[in-house]
């Protein structure tokens, strides 16, 4: 059977690498997707991460400025099925690419816009530099130093993640457009396209959702970053100076870890008083900490992390990224492919991260001077009918969501597989969280729990009884997906693996997620984002020569869901064909890859990839974080111009903020400027420039001098920034324990109909009434089936 995605046609018109990486999972699955590039510029010359985000494209030279271009443009955008585009909004004005004008041409096209920066003011305008989009998005905060002050991220993370968001968007409007085979997704949207934004800011909000979220009475973590946050779940230095991450974080792993630290003491320090949630408030986490690393300090790596793991503790040791990407885990997982590439040899590149069983991803090529081809020869037919969808009348109005009558089962806990529910549910899913009388674990993290599962439904079964699973199998019957994210093995002990669901629903689509995937030392281990990114060097590079550094963003949590999410969609698309469901599989260590994708990429003579700092704040004396009289400002010059406008606005004399001037008594060349060390004379003077002001102050001064900048949000300032306010990012929705919550809104924007959640987190069992009444069961079999045990619901106070 072809791929997920064979017929649909994808024009790549992006230029950087959320959106080529978007357009790349389209094309692993099938699609046929076509790269527009400027004309002179080689397949390599966006770096070596082109070869893994440009492969298994064709490549097409085209000048948008001249006339033929443009033509040529116009006749592809009629032929294609996707337009994926990451320019600022007067650069898609400028080329006739904005979302409204190719709608109104072309209204079954599905329009695709990923910028890094949010198009909201005050900073939509801003270029597409990742260290702007870091600082205002608070990601640069999330990452903070083990002194507390922001830092700069030396892997793109935003970026790497804004494309798996975006390439879950396309799949859910596919999906809407061309109708899901009878399945519910897409009635009364059939045939019609629709516009969606992924921005950056939606990708840091996903990776920080369980942080930006505010109610009353919150405890907010109060330990400096870098290491971690609280005492339970943060890296450690052994007596061999290697670090270990403890990730015990829940309170049973916790206790179970000072059982083997020999510390249960620290449970009755001043303000801990038995709890450990009661470490994350201020002055009490930091003496806990200093007795944990005085006792990790004592024994080396080894010996820890052989005794936590013999007592079931999570935990990883701080690795390379060499370590990882050599090592039996990444290769067990088929992440570390090597193809000949005919200019370079022998080339690693990430593999496919999203297993679909019967409509398995294919590779064609790597980017090369081959897959070049004549604009004026592709697609010279009409678009497929197939793809196109046949709409049944002529369409009125706008689509409604585009996964509209979708039903979702979600047996996940924790994040990594909830997240691709919350992502489906964010596109119009129907979703049930199906829990175990035991519950999801996850559920002590109040807020961060509702930021994950507002919205959705409620039941709770037990599958250890005939009953109930006899339940859960009608439930299944009812289902387009099921997926979850439990251990190897214990799909097939509770009866929940594929073979056994799909005999029982032939249609179904399951999504399955593991942490560590199947045949390898780690498959039984459990594992939390830190500890991914711990052993896959993420948070090595960040740290650089000094102590590693990690960042509070669920990098690998969110990456692994919307990965899933992915997949699932794809499984769904290919369902219209036969009607028959598949499994999809991924894992964390799939998204530990992906989210280091171009730093992954290997080739004889290819150049090392950035690394950051203990202190990491930026690469350039022009292009870093500074502190400011209040706050923190991203200066970002990487032009001359740019350089010489910050010349102007901090030269011979100029001193804005009371310093010394950038001057210094001396001509400065500004070329030279931009490539001065982020720490030097250069920086010096500029710091004490920015010294008097503000950070918001000297983001103003700056912009009104034609230099890049805008201000450091730090972590917290997301409830009071104007931006994220215009974004519509977060929202506010009453939870019947805390009151009024502070989550984020949604992932994506949509043109016509988009999901406004409004409702709750459901607690356990909510509507376990409700769904059985839907299955057909009378009041008598519900009765029936409480009283034995087998479903419960939530009893009201």
């Amino acid at each position: 059977m072809s791929g997920a995605y064979d017929g649909v046609r994808v024009l790549d018109a992006s230029g950087a690498i959320a959106g080529a990486m978007a357009a790349m999972y389209l094309a692993d699955q099938g699609a046929d997707v076509v790269r527009l590039l400027p004309p002179g510029r080689g397949p390599l010359d966006g770096g070596p991460g082109a070869l893994c985000w440009d492969r298994n494209k064709r490549l097409c030279a085209l000048d948008r400025a001249a006339p033929a271009g443009a033509a040529q443009l116009r006749r592809l955008l009629a032929a294609a099925d996707v337009l994926v585009v990451d320019d600022t909004p007067d650069e898609l004005d400028r080329d006739g690419l904005d979302p409204d004008g190719v709608r109104a041409a072309h209204p079954d096209l599905i329009h695709l816009w990923l910028p890094l920066l949010a198009p909201a003011a005050p900073w939509g305008r801003l270029p597409a530099d990742p260290l702007l989009a870091d600082a205002v998005s608070s990601a640069s905060g999330e990452h903070g130093s083990y002194d507390g002050h922001p830092l700069a991220l030396v892997t793109p993370i935003a970026a790497y993640g804004q494309a798996i968001l975006g390439a879950t968007a396309v799949a859910a409007a596919l999906l809407g457009r061309d109708g899901a085979g009878g399945g519910g997704a897409g009635r009364g949207s059939a045939g019609r396209g629709r516009a969606v934004l992924v921005s950056g800011l939606h990708a840091t909000a996903a990776m920080q959702a369980a942080s930006l979220t505010d109610a009353e009475g919150i405890i907010r973590a109060s330990q400096p970053g870098g290491g971690g946050s609280s005492p339970n779940y943060r890296l450690y230095r052994c007596s061999d100076d290697r670090w270990l991450y403890l990730g015990a974080l829940t309170e049973p792993l916790f206790l179970t870890a000072l059982d083997v630290l020999d510390l249960f003491e620290v449970l009755t320090m001043p303000g801990v008083d038995g709890s450990m949630l009661n470490m994350l408030r201020p002055g009490v986490g930091a003496p806990v900490v200093a007795r944990l690393a005085a006792r990790f300090a004592e024994r080396p790596l080894a010996h820890w992390e052989r005794l936590l793991t013999d007592a079931g503790v999570p935990n990883a040791p701080a690795q390379t990224r060499d370590e990882w990407w050599a090592g039996e885990v990444v290769a067990s997982n088929g992440m570390r492919r090597v193809h000949v590439h005919p200019e370079l040899g022998p080339v690693e590149i990430p593999g496919d991260p999203v297993r679909l069983s019967r409509t398995p991803g294919t590779f064609f090529h790597l980017p090369s001077t081959q897959a070049f081809v004549d604009a004026a020869a592709v697609w010279t037919d009409p678009r497929p009918a197939a793809a196109a969808g046949e709409p049944a009348g002529e369409p009125t109005g706008e689509p409604a969501a585009p996964l509209a009558g979708l039903r979702v089962l979600d047996l996940g806990s924790f994040v990594a597989g909830p997240f691709g529910s919350t992502l489906l549910a964010d596109y119009g899913a129907e979703v049930i969280k199906v829990e175990g009388p035991g519950g999801d674990p996850y559920r002590i993290y109040t807020v961060s729990f509702l930021a994950f599962h507002k919205g959705q439904a409620d039941i709770v079964v037990d599958l250890k009884t005939p009953e109930g699973r006899e339940t859960f199998h009608d439930l299944v019957r009812s289902a387009d997906v099921l997926l979850d994210n439990v251990r190897p093995g214990v799909r097939e002990r509770i009866g929940t693996d594929y073979a056994t669901l799909a005999a029982i629903n032939p249609r179904l689509v399951r999504g399955t997620v593991t942490a560590w995937g199947t045949g390898n030392p780690l498959s039984a281990t459990p594992a939390f984002d830190p500890l991914l990114q711990a052993r896959s060097g993420l948070i090595t590079a960040q740290g650089g020569a000094g102590a590693p550094c990690q960042s509070a963003m669920l990098v690998h949590d969110i990456g692994t869901g919307s990965l899933v999410a992915f997949g699932i969609l794809a499984a769904l698309y290919a369902r219209r064909r036969d009607g028959l469901g598949q499994e999809v599989v991924t894992t964390m260590v799939n998204s530990s890859v992906m989210m280091q994708a171009g730093e992954f990429v290997r080739h004889a003579g290819r150049p090392a990839p950035a690394v950051g700092g203990h202190e990491y704040v930026g690469d350039t004396a022009v292009h870093r974080l500074y502190p400011c009289k209040e706050g923190w400002v991203a200066v970002a010059a990487t032009t001359p111009e740019h350089a010489a406008a910050l010349v102007a606005a901090f030269g011979e004399g100029s001193e804005p903020g009371g310093g010394s001037g950038l001057g210094g008594g001396s001509e400065v060349d500004a070329v030279a400027l931009l490539r001065a060390p982020a720490r030097g004379p250069a920086a010096e003077r500029i710091t004490a420039a920015l010294a008097g002001l503000t950070g918001a102050e000297a983001a103003d001064l700056l912009a009104a001098a034609g230099v890049p900048a805008a201000p450091v949000l730090d972590r917290g300032g997301f409830l009071t920034d104007p931006w994220f306010a215009a974004a519509g990012i977060l929202t506010r929705i009453d939870e019947p324990d805390l009151g009024p919550c502070t989550v984020v809104r949604r992932y994506a924007d949509w043109s016509g109909n988009p999901v406004e959640i409004t409702a709750a987190a459901p607690p356990p069992g909510a509507d376990t009434r409700r769904i059985l009444a839907g299955l057909g069961y009378s009041d008598d079999r519900i009765a029936e089936l409480l009283a034995a045990g087998a479903v419960r619901e939530h009893a009201a106070p």
